[in-house]
């Protein structure tokens, strides 16, 4: 079987109607341009609409939308290569079909590419073209795009590619999903590294060696001409002509580094290997001899073994890093309320999330079971209040110190971040849990989060953001002064009754103490 043959009968498999007509595909396509001019169309009316100091500096909203869709191409590039390889539906079928691994190999990695050059043909063109036909941009800018998402989309594909690859020969298909994501991780803590303590690394990324320039071409050349905002012809054939072949040196590379890696027994990697994780026997040992609750237990083991335990918490700290190195919020007064109310949002409801994955992809289960609705919500809440306390608070106390922060406001900050953690746990669960009980006559979690954030974040975070820097700027006067007058004591008992208040409305909830309905007929 030859690659275009392996193609059809790929998608043979995976298209949902595969009697499609010529007719119908022709259809399909024209409704995709259509819809591709309209996006155009509709965004060349609101960038005229801008004022023109914003249009003057449009090509440097293009650089900042390029380098947005690079982090998503990798992104999307390493989930598209771990849907194709392992969840695909002729996994099994190529352990036995006549199919050179060649062909295999070459299918997935342009399958791959056709993924991320999708999401960057809907998104960077059509604003390209929309600035072009705004007269913001040249077309020399508009035909070096083109070349760029197709060399862009093959890098991609080639770093997801040998991420896998890397994963694979490090772990030999142990944990694969689990070393992936820490690799992945660990190349964002590099980046974040250079931002934070290379002061000069714009200059370095883009005014460097010329070594420097010359590996990193393929990213750093058409940034560099989106800021010139003029390009000669010639170089767009140069350009065009160096991109693609600096793209096509990393499909031999990619070849042989999966070859190989199949020829070591990538593609019979069981699912129950692919997700196992490396958490201690001794911890698991721990868990079962001192955790006696068993929703508590069930739960814990969970979070151990979620392969992405490690990159979903190190990416809002990284991410947060950066911004407090540049901004220093935990030291700049009032800005430090702000800070720890985002914060322990965010940790908690990663927690959370990461808690009710397992309940839904046990949904069915848990349905059909017997147990207290309740004692899972006061057991789980304690957990998610507990850990997304310890990890925040060890996270900011660390950022405090580091800037100096007085102890008093030390102390503020930890108690604010325990009830808001508290708080938060307690109002979010509850949401959820009776959502779902209520719609389907039990507990059945369906996955929606979003409608339950929305209202914490609207009738209990807002308001507790208020609160809270009233009570910060009594504490500050505190401080400073030594004193408060009669009627700023009044408003801060006042305040500290609030909060009082409102931790004790949070842990008030309609959850019964009741197991599911189906048991008690």
């Amino acid at each position: 079987m030859n690659f275009i043959k392996y193609l059809s009968f790929k998608y043979k498999l995976t298209r949902h109607k595969s009697n499609k007509s010529k007719k119908d595909v022709l259809t399909e396509w024209i409704g995709i341009i259509i819809l591709c001019l309209s996006a155009t169309a509709v965004l060349y009316f609101i960038i005229n609409a801008l004022p023109e100091s914003v249009q003057d500096n449009m090509n440097t909203y293009i650089v900042g939308l390029f380098a947005f869709l690079c982090l998503i191409s990798i992104s999307s590039a390493t989930k598209a290569f771990y849907k194709e390889y392992f969840f695909s539906p002729e996994r099994e079928i190529l352990l036995v079909a006549p199919i050179k691994n060649s062909q295999i190999i070459l299918a997935r990695f342009f399958i791959v590419v056709i993924e991320v050059l999708l999401i960057n043909a809907a998104f960077l063109f059509p604003f390209i073209l929309a600035n072009y036909f705004a007269g913001n941009i040249s077309i020399q800018i508009v035909l070096i795009t083109i070349p760029q998402i197709i060399a862009g989309s093959i890098f991609f594909s080639a770093l997801a590619h040998v991420l896998y690859a890397l994963a694979f020969l490090i772990s030999r298909g142990k944990g694969l999903k689990t070393v992936a994501f820490s690799i992945m991780t660990l190349a964002s803590v590099g980046v974040i590294a250079v931002i934070v303590y290379v002061s000069n690394y714009k200059n370095y990324l883009l005014h460097q060696d010329e070594w420097v320039n010359k590996v990193f071409y393929l990213l750093l050349q058409y940034p560099e001409y989106l800021l010139e905002n003029s390009v000669e012809p010639k170089s767009v054939a140069i350009f065009t002509l160096l991109i693609i072949l600096y793209a096509s040196f990393t499909i031999p590379l990619v070849y042989f580094l999966t070859d190989h890696c199949y020829q070591k027994g990538l593609l019979t990697i069981s699912l129950r290997d692919l997700d196992q994780s490396f958490y201690s026997h001794k911890t698991s040992l721990f868990i079962h001899t001192y955790i006696q609750d068993h929703f508590i237990k069930k739960d814990l083991l969970f979070v151990l073994r979620t392969p992405k335990l490690f990159s979903v918490y190190v990416s809002p700290l990284l991410f947060t890093s950066v911004i407090e190195f540049k901004n220093q919020f935990a030291s700049s007064g009032i800005s430090l309320t702000v800070l720890i109310n985002i914060f322990a949002l965010f940790i908690t409801t990663v927690t959370l999330n990461i808690l009710l994955s397992d309940d839904k992809d046990h949904q069915d289960l848990l349905f059909s079971i017997p147990f207290d609705y309740h004692h899972l919500y006061k057991m789980r809440s304690r957990l998610i209040q507990t850990s997304s306390f310890l990890l925040a608070g060890s996270y900011l106390l660390i950022v405090m110190i580091l800037e100096k922060v007085e102890l008093p406001i030390i102390i503020y900050g930890i108690v604010q971040l325990f009830i808001l953690t508290y708080i938060s746990s307690k109002v979010l669960l509850s949401r959820i849990m009776t959502r779902n009980t209520k719609k389907y006559s039990g507990y059945k979690y369906n996955g929606e989060i979003v409608k339950p954030l929305f209202y914490y974040l609207f009738v209990w975070n807002i308001p507790l953001l208020i609160v809270f820097s009233i009570l910060y700027e009594y504490l500050r006067r505190i401080i400073e002064n030594h004193s408060l007058s009669f009627q700023a004591a009044i408003i801060l008992i006042l305040t500290i009754i609030i909060i009082i208040g409102m931790a004790f409305k949070s842990n008030k909830t309609t959850i019964n103490q009741e197991v599911n309905s189906s048991w008690q007929t």
